[in-house]
This record gives C-alpha cells, sequence and structure tokens, in this order.
C-alpha cells in the first residue's frame, strides 16, 4: 500500500524502521524526491503506531484520496471509460475496501459511495484495497439519482445487484445488458440496494444460487457482477 501511495505521489509523512529501509531502499528515496518527510523509528514505536499486531515497519501518512463529486468522472474512450461501481450506504469496510480493489482490477472509473456509506479512509478499508484504493478515483456522499442521472446522460447502463431479481446472470437475457458502458450498484449488506435505488435503474440482476447458501457476501457478488460484464 504505501509503494501504491509513493507511485501516485501520496505521501506525506513516510516512518520506517531500520530493517525496513534495508529492506526497501528505493522507498525512502522516491518519499523524498516526491517531497515527503522521512523519520526513522525503532520497533516498538511502529508497533504501538500501527493498528495491526505485527506492522511491517513502514507507516506512511498520506494525502485523503476522496475526490469533490464536480462532473461525471467516466468521459467517452479511455482505459477506464466503460464501468463505474456505485456503493449504496456499503457499512462493512472490508466489503468497501475489497469491492475497490476489485473494480480497480476490473477497470473501473471510479467507485461512488452514497450518504451513508463506511468512510473509504477507515484503515481496515484502506487495507482490503491492497493499494488499489490510490489506483481507482474515489468519491464520497454522492447522492445516487444524482449519480445514476449522470450516467444515463453519458449513455450508460445502469444496474443494481438484487437476489430477488427475475433477470439472472448467465443467461442470454442478462447478457444482453451486459454489453457497454455499465454503472453497477450494489447495496447495503443487510437490506441491499434502496427499494428507490433499484426502481430507477434500467435493470436488476441476480446471481445464480444452486446450493443451500442464503445469499453471497457482497464483495464476492460485487466481484461476479464486474468480471460478468467485461468478460
Amino acid at each position: 500500500m504505501v509503494q501504491a501511495a509513493d507511485r501516485r505521489r501520496s505521501i506525506r509523512e513516510l516512518y520506517i524502521t531500520e530493517d525496513a529501509a534495508a529492506a526497501h531502499p528505493h522507498l525512502v528515496g522516491s518519499a523524498l524526491d516526491g517531497g515527503a518527510r522521512v523519520v526513522a523509528m525503532t520497533e516498538p514505536v511502529a508497533r504501538a503506531m500501527a493498528e495491526t499486531e505485527n506492522p511491517q515497519g513502514v507507516i506512511a501518512v498520506c494525502s485523503l484520496v476522496a475526490r469533490s463529486w464536480s462532473q461525471y468522472p467516466c468521459p467517452t474512450g479511455g482505459e477506464r471509460a466503460g464501468m463505474l461501481v456505485l456503493l449504496d450506504r456499503v457499512s462493512d469496510p472490508g466489503n468497501a475496501g475489497t469491492i475497490i480493489r476489485t473494480a480497480d482490477a476490473a477497470g473501473a472509473c471510479a467507485v461512488v459511495f452514497t450518504p451513508g456509506s463506511v468512510d473509504p479512509h477507515n484503515g481496515k478499508c484502506v487495507r482490503a484495497t491492497a493499494g488499489s484504493i490510490f489506483d481507482v478515483p474515489i468519491f464520497t456522499d454522492v447522492p445516487a439519482p444524482q449519480v445514476l442521472a449522470q450516467a444515463r446522460a453519458a449513455g450508460v447502463t445502469t444496474l443494481a445487484a438484487d437476489g430477488r431479481a427475475d433477470l439472472v446472470l448467465g443467461t442470454a437475457e442478462a447478457s444482453a445488458v451486459l454489453s457497454g458502458d455499465i454503472a453497477w450498484v450494489f447495496g447495503n449488506e443487510a437490506h441491499g440496494v434502496d427499494p428507490q435505488i433499484a426502481a430507477d435503474v434500467d435493470a436488476r440482476i441476480a446471481i445464480p444460487i444452486r446450493g443451500g447458501a442464503e445469499s453471497l457476501n457482497l464483495a464476492a457478488a460485487a466481484a461476479i457482477c464486474l468480471y460478468a460484464s467485461i468478460l
């Protein structure tokens, strides 16, 4: 994660132990080149500062990643123009971070958090992104209707993941709506997508469940949906 932050010149302060500095000499030099303040620390200090039990001896203070929603972030064309991810009141930081990581891997142009969602700067969320939080644009506190309206105006198909939907992934009917640019909506872990938002999308799609499981973990479901729309 620190290396990802360094690539984006997001590091403001870098705290590093002697062993970590020896293992990653390029990191210290690169952080200094980027204008960061570099501070040596001992192992006990690293353990006191870190949120994890076994820190790696590298701690970075970085610029916040959340951006202001001033315009639709997915212009026509470009490497990341085809897919947007909207998280509707997603509350679990581990799920949110994993979805950011998957969205980055799938080439999404942005991950948007609606009001009431977890803060993407939450420590658990940041760790779950494995550095992708610095690579994919993140927007927070953006009302879902605004995102969906701008997506439709840009010619993007809006879809909601809904376990109760009649349209099912893997069918010809579902495949027909997965072509072109897509804005995926994933809802709260306990309550799903808000009914008003679900009624406002172009289609709702369910993931088939063949066994006895009642449902899928949100991050797992998001990964299936995102990759179903690009493969």
